[in-house]
């Protein structure tokens, strides 16, 4: 009692000495003897009071592990020292666990995208697979003491491990994401997560990508216990200890066998079972993902691995034979690439001129208008990037129905438990309105997301300098989709327009990654760096464009709404043009988009877009017509289409009774053959001018705000990627004809003509692997009726 008095007391002083604990800790092994460490390249091995052997990945000059030929040839050289302090008697359990401050992020995509011989991938899944093997081998339980984010290959060797424990903490990511990349997981993901957490669980988990939060992780059988991971007093290493106390309990117990409850018992096993399961999730797949092949090569393996009768090594086989498959196909290069672009978007002083001392964070956001813009606005900064927002409207009323917008999607958020209740109340407290913009004045960053008048705003500018809520110490950022920043910018005195800049969100906030940085003549590089660093900190994907009508992404789909417009002119059917381009792989069609968008936002921005580019973008009377008739889209209750609501769900159906009323009749003669081209060839051209006019600075710029603005087809990989994937010459070729035919607003771009001739591309230094649409969807391979089936009926 009097140790433990003494001990207690040591603990209090040191807690009150210490700063805030912080959290990801760098690996310390918490023994009372110092142990003996032995470092293998990518690895250290440390034995612990003659019991404990800590497996210690540690990536040499990187700030997290990832799997690739150094991490087997490392833990290789590990494993055979552990194997011999096991024989030994000196290692009783072995802990797996990494000195960053995530635990394994995964496969090395730079290594993997580089393979287009499915012969080699497989020769390094085999080696990898002998490795992992020889790890399973080790004749003494094993425990992945994941310290923080384990994703892809990280979470596979974690799963090889017989049991795994988990800080305790929601910044930690639990999830195998290889669809994301096009590929399924390859180190026994699809086998291990269905035996551990069940088949249903995996095929939910694993065909959509999911990552888990610890909690929900530990609630499906993912992890087996939660470690607290913040240090109470300095050097406490709270986590490795909790670990290690884990550890522990397992010193007698036996290599770990999983077994099924019931109902995986029934889903996996049983015939009527499999069925059921197979029937539901094909559904899906071909509701979702028919156009990508991972996620019903994930199924296919699932299904196999959870078959009876198929062994450990031929679930293996399986699995690693659909990813030597997929990982050299150009759907997979194609998605790699976008990671690696929305990747460098995160790396502001690499991808901008911009450097992080230029970054002033905010204490205290501050967003005008509580609409659908600016609510969503409050929600995705007050949940993500956990700042404070005050949003203003001119009446109560719209503030009223702004903040319960925002309460709404917290409760949401608490409800499907992706919101703690400590962090639903903290949004709560977080999110303040009025009608009074005093609260202002001590906003470092003003978001404005009003309505779409130049006049307005620039007034709005002048009033707020005035009256002291916009001054030399904020910033005022506006949201506008197509006005002039520059010009807007002069309702400011000459002293406070470095700080007017551009930040455009695209609708759904929730939904789209996309934000485009906007710069003004006069906006200095601090507001660029702050508005791009508080993009980054609310999860979104910001690239820097400069000022100009439409900026990057309406722009292009300026041009091609416009054609839309055109094809309904001529006689076209909304709803076959719409399915046309659905099958080239867009999220919806262009009079569904229209709709979304709204007919009245459209008819605003075209006169805008027209006027400053040109009659490619002059506007459409029809669409004039629908808007002056109160035909506004989804926001008015119809549009081109109608949204009805049918119970909780919300279906749309073609609105035939607008169509009768406004004397829109489809011409039968119409050629369909020729929308793809006219719609998308159009956007490639208008972009490729945008480069040569050097609004944005790259290719990579123009796919990273189609793909994440406007969610382009991400399995082409991009509008630019896509043309290089067709070919300039060919693109040109097909311009040239529709110059002909429909006139000058199809004549390629001296840029387009030029590479073309040179036989160039956007992007030359990825894999040559070009992508060809398919003929025919996906179709998995899987038994439910498999030989001895009768013997599964009944658990029994």
């Amino acid at each position: 009692p009097i140790l433990s008095r003494q001990i207690q007391h040591q603990i209090m002083l040191r807690a009150a000495s210490s700063r805030v604990a912080r959290r990801g800790r760098c690996f310390s092994v918490p023994a009372m003897v110092k142990p003996t460490v032995k470092h293998f390249g990518d690895f250290k091995v440390c034995i612990d009071g003659d019991t404990f052997g800590w497996l210690v990945m540690d990536r040499e000059g990187e700030s997290a592990n990832a799997l690739g030929k150094p991490f087997f040839t490392s833990i290789e050289q590990a494993l055979q020292e552990l194997e011999l302090q096991v024989a030994m008697k000196k290692v009783k359990v072995v802990i797996l666990t990494s000195a960053k401050k995530t635990f394994c992020v995964g496969a090395d995509v730079n290594e993997v995208y580089t393979y287009t011989d499915p012969e080699v991938v497989r020769q390094n899944l085999t080696d990898a697979r002998a490795v992992m093997r020889r790890f399973n081998g080790l004749q003494v339980p094993t425990v992945a003491a994941i310290n923080g984010t384990a994703l892809g290959g990280g979470l596979e060797i974690a799963l090889a491990c017989d049991y795994r424990v988990c800080a305790n903490n929601d910044s930690v990511q639990l999830g195998l994401p290889e669809i994301m990349l096009g590929v399924i997981p390859g180190l026994g993901g699809t086998v291990r997560f269905p035996q551990i957490c069940g088949v249903s669980a995996a095929m939910q988990n694993i065909l959509a990508g999911k990552s888990l939060k610890p909690s929900k992780a530990k609630r499906v059988g993912l992890v087996d216990a939660l470690v607290e991971d913040e240090d109470r007093f300095p050097d406490e290493n709270r986590f490795q200890a909790g670990a290690r106390q884990f550890a522990g309990k397992k010193l007698d117990k036996k290599k770990r066998k999983f077994r099924q409850g019931w109902l995986d018992w029934f889903l996996a096993t049983n015939p009527i079972g499999r069925q059921l399961l197979a029937n539901q999730t094909l559904q899906g797949l071909k509701k979702n993902a028919s156009d990508y092949s991972a996620p019903w090569a994930a199924f296919e393996s699932i299904m196999y691995a959870s078959q009876p009768g198929v062994s450990f090594e031929q679930a293996m086989d399986r699995e690693s034979d659909l990813f030597s498959k997929l990982c050299v196909t150009a759907e997979s290069k194609n998605m790699m690439s976008l990671f690696f672009l929305q990747d460098n978007a995160k790396k502001m002083d690499k991808q901008t001129a911009f450097k992080k001392d230029d970054v002033v964070k905010p204490e205290k956001v501050g967003v005008i208008g509580a609409g659908v813009m600016g609510s969503g606005i409050v929600q995705n900064m007050v949940s993500k990037a956990k700042l404070p927002v005050y949003m203003q409207d001119i009446s109560d009323e719209a503030v009223a129905k702004g903040m319960d917008f925002c309460t709404k999607e917290y409760k949401t958020g608490l409800k499907r438990k992706s919101m703690s209740q400590v962090a639903y109340d903290k949004a709560m407290q977080n999110t303040t309105g009025g009608t009074s913009r005093d609260e202002f004045k001590d906003c470092t960053l003003v978001v404005e997301a009003a309505v779409e008048r130049m006049d307005l705003k620039q007034q709005m500018i002048k009033d707020m300098e005035k009256e002291g809520s916009f001054h030399a110490a904020n910033f005022f950022a506006t949201n506008t989709s197509s006005l002039s920043i520059t010009e807007m910018s002069q309702g400011a005195s000459p002293s406070l327009r470095p700080n007017v800049v551009g930040m455009h969100f695209f609708n759904p906030v929730k939904r789209m990654p996309l934000v485009e940085v906007i710069a003004a003549k006069d906006t200095s590089p601090k507001a660029m760096a702050s508005v791009y660093q508080l993009a980054l900190d609310m999860g979104k994907t910001p690239i820097v464009v400069k000022d100009g009508p439409g900026f990057l992404v309406n722009r292009i789909l300026g041009v091609y709404m416009t054609e839309a417009g055109r094809l309904l002119e001529e006689g076209a059917d909304p709803e076959k043009v719409d399915k046309i381009i659905k099958g080239f792989g867009m999220p919806m069609g262009p009079f569904r988009l229209l709709d979304e968008v709204g007919l009245d936002v459209a008819a605003h921005v075209g006169p805008v877009l027209s006027g400053a580019l040109g009659d490619r973008f002059l506007s459409i009377a029809k669409v004039q017509e629908l808007v002056d008739a109160g035909y506004l889209g989804k926001k008015s209750g119809g549009g081109f289409y109608k949204y009805i609501k049918e119970g909780k769900k919300e279906v749309e159906k073609i609105n035939t009774e607008m169509f009768n009323k406004m004397n829109i009749k489809p011409n039968a003669s119409f050629n369909y053959d020729l929308v793809l081209d006219r719609m998308i060839l159009l956007m490639a051209n208008e972009a490729i001018m945008i480069l040569d006019e050097g609004l944005v600075s790259s290719p990579e710029d123009v796919d990273v705000g189609m793909v994440f603005g406007t969610g382009f087809a991400p399995f082409r990989g991009g509008l630019l990627n896509y043309v290089d994937h067709r070919g300039l010459a060919n693109i040109k070729s097909r311009m040239d004809e529709l110059t002909n035919t429909l006139g000058p607003r199809f004549k390629p771009t001296e840029r387009l003509v030029k590479m073309a001739a040179d036989n160039k591309v956007f992007f030359p230094n990825r894999p040559k692997v070009v992508y060809e649409d398919k003929k025919e969807k996906p179709k998995p391979q899987f038994t439910v009726w498999y030989s001895g089936w009768w013997k599964y009926l009944m658990p029994w």
